[in-house]
Formats: structure tokens, sequence, C-alpha cells
């Protein structure tokens, strides 16, 4: 099998495609390679031969050796249809690049509607071309007696049993109400920090943690974690949130709820795919604060997100998030469905990210933080380590010399 994976990032305003693939050979060996752009599909074909001519850098279309062989002769091939999304402009490939098992190249493309380079029909109906988004829900009813147990050895951190007159979402911290108005409010200062001091039995959550009244939490948790900032579980010493005087901020990550013996997360995610629930809380938040940062009277092109975990009350872990295209066409094959030298692709929506991780507070995180279109959020220390691992896993879909870019990593929130 010649082809084992194809990820193509099609951009039809641009009217250009990258096109990574990887390959079950190393071409990096005496064999040569013969790619033939067509207007409708991609072919490949492949020449196992090292007693005759090496392959040749080429940013041509159709490489050199296509004057020594024919496709008749080559081991094997693979052919890609693409008619079904775009037209490609033959020879225009360029940048192409081959090392070891992986092809990567760039094609310009034509849109399928019709149109040339000075006018195009557009579709204003672009509802099918955003990524579908995670969606929680809240495993919580009032009047209910639950225990609130640590996610890591089930020990109750509740009073016996607790129940909540009120559930009420809290308002994001990213947004200045005192810029709707051009007027004051006679509310003071608007730059003082306001206390929220909820009532012993509200339950006030927003994204993924949840604001409790330290009163409701056991006495011997309290008085463990009597001198911390960060509020650990006094028997295994998982870290489970952060406290902040009267309150206990604590995510849904790190604890559970336990109700008729029965241990459940508060909340729960909506998704087909098998990722646990660190990774969909971590891709909630990122979907969330990339809503909430076209929240205001100014539409913001450019979305930037700032993920702070603190490992100490002094000490705090950053990860800066730039969202470089919320709404990418993709197309990839399925790995596990390739039948003869036909590669079928299948179309899907995806939000491309630069990501870089601080260890400490630096100057750059200063400048990210002070920049009033950058929101912020805290996180748990789990889905801070958890979500890194996921953004480099999903990174590997393109070739190593693909991933980093002044600095900064690329991957792809969830593929």
């Amino acid at each position: 099998m010649l082809i084992k994976n194809i990820f193509m990032e099609l951009r039809s305003r641009l009217r250009s495609c990258n096109v990574y693939i990887t390959t079950g050979v190393d071409l990096n060996k005496n064999c040569n390679l013969k790619i033939n752009i067509q207007s409708n599909c991609i072919i490949l074909n492949y020449y196992n031969d090292s007693d005759s001519l090496k392959r040749s850098d080429s940013l041509s279309s159709i490489e050199s050796l296509s004057d020594c062989y024919s496709e008749d002769e080559s081991d094997d091939s693979s052919v890609i249809p693409i008619d079904e999304f775009c037209h490609i402009i033959p020879n225009s490939m360029s940048c192409l690049k081959i090392d070891k098992s992986t092809i990567t190249f760039r094609i310009l493309t034509e849109p399928k509607n019709g149109g040339n380079f000075y006018a195009e029909f557009l579709s204003t109906d672009n509802l099918g071309n955003c990524p579908k988004t995670n969606s929680m829900k809240i495993n919580l009813q009032p009047d209910v007696d639950i225990k609130i147990i640590c996610a890591n050895c089930s020990n109750v951190i509740s009073k016996d049993c607790v129940k909540f007159d009120r559930i009420l979402e809290l308002p994001t911290t990213n947004l200045d109400m005192s810029e709707w108005f051009c007027h004051g409010h006679g509310h003071g200062n608007s730059s003082q920090l306001v206390v929220l001091k909820p009532n012993k039995n509200d339950f006030l959550y927003r994204l993924t943690y949840f604001v409790v009244n330290n009163n409701l939490l056991s006495e011997k948790s309290n008085k463990f974690n009597g001198k911390r900032d960060i509020y650990h579980c006094n028997r295994c010493l998982a870290w489970l949130g952060l406290k902040n005087k009267d309150t206990v901020k604590l995510f849904n990550s790190e604890v559970k709820m336990q109700q008729d013996n029965i241990d459940s997360h508060i909340f729960l995610h909506n998704t087909q795919n098998a990722y646990d629930i660190i990774i969909d809380d971590f891709i909630y938040t990122i979907e969330c604060m990339t809503k909430e940062s076209n929240l205001g009277l100014q539409y913001s092109v450019i979305c930037k997100i700032v993920l702070e975990c603190s490992i100490s009350s002094t000490d705090k872990q950053y990860l800066l998030i730039w969202i470089m295209d919320k709404e990418l066409q993709v197309l990839r094959n399925n790995e596990e469905h390739i039948e003869g030298d036909k590669v079928i692709l299948q179309s899907s929506f995806l939000t491309k990210i630069l990501y870089k991780i601080e260890l400490a507070m630096n100057e750059e995180v200063e400048t990210w933080l002070s920049d009033p279109t950058v929101v912020s959020t805290d996180i748990s220390r789990s889905m801070f380590c958890r979500g890194v691992e996921h953004l480099q896993l999903m990174s590997q879909k393109v070739p190593e010399a693909f991933r980093s870019a002044n600095g900064y990593s690329i991957s792809y929130l969830k593929v």
C-alpha cells in the first residue's frame, strides 16, 4: 500500500490547498516517484528501481522521470480524487518537499460553482462550514443530596451530604460592562475587583469549574488547606482547585459527585469521540473562550487565549493559544478503509491554532494579558498537562517540519 494517510488543508477563498501525504515506503532510498496533478485528481506512481535514475528534487507538477517511465510500469500507484470538493489547476504544484516517507506540496484550486480569478459566486449559507463544537450539560439538580468526592481517590471532601438551593451560571470575567455605556452609573471605581460572595447553598458555575462556599466542605479538608491557596485532597494530595477567602473553585476534571452511591462528574459532554473528561473539558474551554473573544461592540478578527494553571501561591504556568483559522476545511482519508489504488477523501471543518507553553510569568505573557482583546481563564493542572499532550498528538497529522512557526507550535483543536 503506497498511501497510508492524507491530510489536506483546503482554503477556497485563497484558491490554494496544502497537501500532506504519508506513505508506507522510505522515499529517501533508491526509488523514484511521479506526481501527476490533474484537474480532478492527484496521481502518485512509485517506481522501486535502484539501478535506474534516483529521484531528483523538482517543483513541477510532474516529476522529471516521466520521460523515463510510463504509468503502466509503476510498482505501486494511488489515485486521489478531489473533484467533489474543488477543481485543481494543472501544473500549479509548488513547494514540493519529500522527506523519508512524507510528501508535501501546494496546489492552486478553482471553485466548483464556476467563476474565475476575477469573479466568483459566493454562497451566503456558511452554517455548515463551522466546526462541530462540544456541548455540555449539568448533571446536578437543586434540592438533591450529594457528596463531593476526589476524582482520584474517592475521598469525600464535602460534608456528609450537601444540598444546593440555587444553580447559577457565572458571567464572563473577560467583558468590562463599563465599555457598553458612554456614561457612568455611580458604581464607584470600575477598576476595583468585585468580590464574589455566594450564599452558603449556592452552586455557581462557569466553563468547567464551579464555585461553592467553603462551609459546605468537610472540616478535615478545610483544615488541611487552611494555609494553602491551592485546594488539595487531604488524602491523596491531588490538585482539586483554587481557594479564595470564603469560597473554593473546584474543577470538573478533579472532583466528582456521589448520588445514591453512584459516582459521576458534575458536567457531562455530548461527544461522539472516545475522549476522556479531561480532554473534553480542555476542548470545551477553548471553544467557549473563542466565542467570548467575539463578544462586545467590536468584532475581533484576532483571537488569542491565555490558559492559566496555578502550581502554588506564587507559581503559574501559561498556555498561550492563537487561533489561526476557526473554520479550516480539511480533507482526509479513512486510514482503515483504503481499497485498491483509489483513496476516498472526507471533508470536515477544524480549528487550527498556534500555541506556546510558558512555565513562568515573562514579558511575552505580560503583553498578552495586558492586551484587552486577549481572553483568559484558569484551568486545572490535569487539563494543562493532558491538554498539551492532546495538542501534540493532533499536530502529528502533518510532518514534523510543518509543526512550528516563529517559536510557536502548530496544531488542531480536534481532528
